[in-house]
């Protein structure tokens, strides 16, 4: 086998800069991403592949991962379905619980407790329960209405005294809207692109998004990592508001600074949001009105008529509101992301007078009479053998040309552990005379 080093003439490490496009469009409870309907949920990229086509029907229960807590490896890994998971039971009929979802299960095994250890290893019966998780079926994009809060609800902190946990409340010195203030120092870094993403600025900008009035209702949108990979692309965000069909208000970041500026409607011209490229998360801190005509009476909080505002933009996603006359209202959300793909170019050459011998049989001649040579003891030798000659035809002889084919190249470590094969479509037939040198690509 011939094994050759690559130099750094031939490796090359490339980074390839995507931009993936989504449209969102979001109506009564469902979005629908790049026109994908799906079948059950509220829409959304799906988490795992295994689980496509499994909701939406009754007879195909998603897959749920488990694994007995003590278990062992075993033959499981010859099943068809296992996906992320390494250990299961000693027993097979685990497998058919796994495949139909089954969420628990119990059993009885001997083990040994610390304290029987302790006693030279009492053995013990115990039940083991099976450690169970299961799967998201989609990763929606997600919107939350916030306002202001002069109670922090839900705390917990260790009561050193009692040995507990403890959930408490604290009562904050003024209303503050929590999830804007927790947001507050990651936005300090757009800063450098636009003031407006200095939340208490009321003296220049005229609003306080912590505790002023501007914050009892500011509509965030969170859109998950695996949309935009490493962040949103820079004016590529645009939202559209609906009402009864007809587009009734755009914003769109066209400085490329993360201010959403109104570009149709009543807020034409006008900041009414904010983007936070890398965190994926959208802020609509406008409320003027968006209703043209005759108020249209929608109950965007499922109980009271509102007036349209980009505060109840993307009502219905994944935000538990749902009511009938939100039929009116529906919305889109279009943007970019920034993927980075690394991929690995490497070139292996076979040269003049290289690859010119192969130790497979059919590259003798099996035809010509071989001398053995056997010896003292189990010792036993074939004789030489010619080269088969495959230079010739049925009707003309031609002399001699010592040839081989390359099918594979294969790729090995620096410790000689076998990481990569690559197939050509058809052998490439070689003779001592000819050079040649193979471009292969691994995406990294």
């Amino acid at each position: 086998m011939h094994r050759f080093k690559f130099t750094p003439d031939d490796l090359f490490v490339n980074r390839l800069k995507t931009y993936p496009e989504y449209n969102v469009f979001i109506y009564q409870e469902q979005m629908y991403v790049n026109k994908e309907s799906r079948l059950t949920g509220s829409g959304g990229l799906v988490v795992y592949d295994i689980n496509r086509n499994s909701y939406g029907y009754p007879s195909l229960r998603p897959y749920q991962p488990f694994v007995v807590a003590g278990s062992d490896k075993i033959a499981f890994k010859t099943y068809q379905h296992q996906p992320l998971i390494q250990n299961h039971s000693g027993d097979f009929q685990w497998t058919s619980a796994y495949v139909n979802g089954v969420a628990t299960q119990a059993v009885t095994q001997s083990v040994l407790s610390y304290a029987d250890l302790e006693r030279n290893a009492i053995t013990i019966s115990d039940t083991r329960q099976a450690i169970t998780a299961s799967y998201s079926h989609e990763s929606p994009i997600e919107r939350k209405l916030t306002g202001t809060s002069q109670t922090l609800s839900g705390f917990e902190y260790f009561d050193v005294s009692r040995g507990i946990v403890t959930t408490t409340a604290i009562q904050l010195a003024s209303p503050t809207n929590i999830t804007a203030s927790a947001l507050q120092n990651v936005a300090r870094k757009y800063t450098v692109l636009s003031e407006h993403f200095i939340f208490t600025d009321y003296a220049k900008l005229g609003r306080d998004l912590i505790h002023g009035v501007a914050a009892q209702n500011i509509n965030f949108i969170f859109i998950p990592n695996m949309y935009y990979g490493s962040t949103i692309k820079k004016g590529s965000v645009e939202l559209n508001y609906y009402l009864t069909g007809s587009k009734v208000a755009t914003c769109a970041d066209i400085n490329h600074n993360g201010t959403l500026i109104g570009t149709t409607g009543s807020t034409s011209g006008s900041v009414v949001g904010l983007v936070l490229y890398d965190e994926g998360v959208i802020m609509l801190t406008s409320s003027a009105n968006l209703e043209t005509g005759p108020a249209l009476g929608i109950k965007y909080d499922a109980v009271d008529p509102q007036l349209s505002s980009w505060r109840y933009y993307g009502t219905t996603l994944n935000d538990g509101i749902s009511h009938n006359t939100l039929a009116s209202a529906s919305y889109d959300l279009n943007f970019k992301g920034t993927n980075y793909v690394n991929s690995m170019t490497m070139f292996a050459h076979a040269r003049k007078g290289q690859l010119n011998h192969s130790n497979n049989p059919t590259y003798r001649n099996l035809e010509t009479t071989r001398t053995n040579e056997t010896g003292s003891g189990p010792i036993f030798a074939e004789g030489p053998s010619d080269i088969a000659n495959i230079v010739s035809g049925s009707h003309i002889s031609a002399s001699f040309d010592k040839t081989t084919y390359i099918s594979k190249v294969h790729i090995y470590d620096e410790d000689g552990n076998l990481i990569g094969i690559t197939s050509l479509a058809n052998p490439i037939k070689k003779t001592l005379t000819d050079e040649f040198t193979f471009k292969m690509k691994l995406d990294l």
